[in-house]
């Protein structure tokens, strides 16, 4: 496979978090981004439009941070051994 980009699961680098984790901690990170550029958006345009999207993604935050507490709770965080 000459040339092909390599990609690895987190279990394959014995990382250890679930995948499911990752994913979850990955996608909180880009809404949490996402929210800090619609703070400085809002700075330079229509306040109105920033504030509806910051208020649809701050649905998604809660979901994705119960959702990551939920498993933690539930011991689907770490990587079965």
């Amino acid at each position: 496979m000459r040339g092909a980009p390599m990609q690895r699961t987190m279990k394959e680098l014995g990382s250890p978090i679930s995948n499911e984790a990752y994913n979850l901690i990955t996608a909180l990170q880009s809404k949490l981004e996402g929210l800090d550029a619609y703070s400085s958006y809002a700075q330079d345009g229509d306040k109105e439009l920033w504030r509806k999207l910051s208020e649809q993604d701050m649905q998604s935050v809660r979901l994705l941070a119960d959702e990551l507490e939920r498993m933690v709770q539930g011991g689907r965080f770490r990587m079965a051994a």
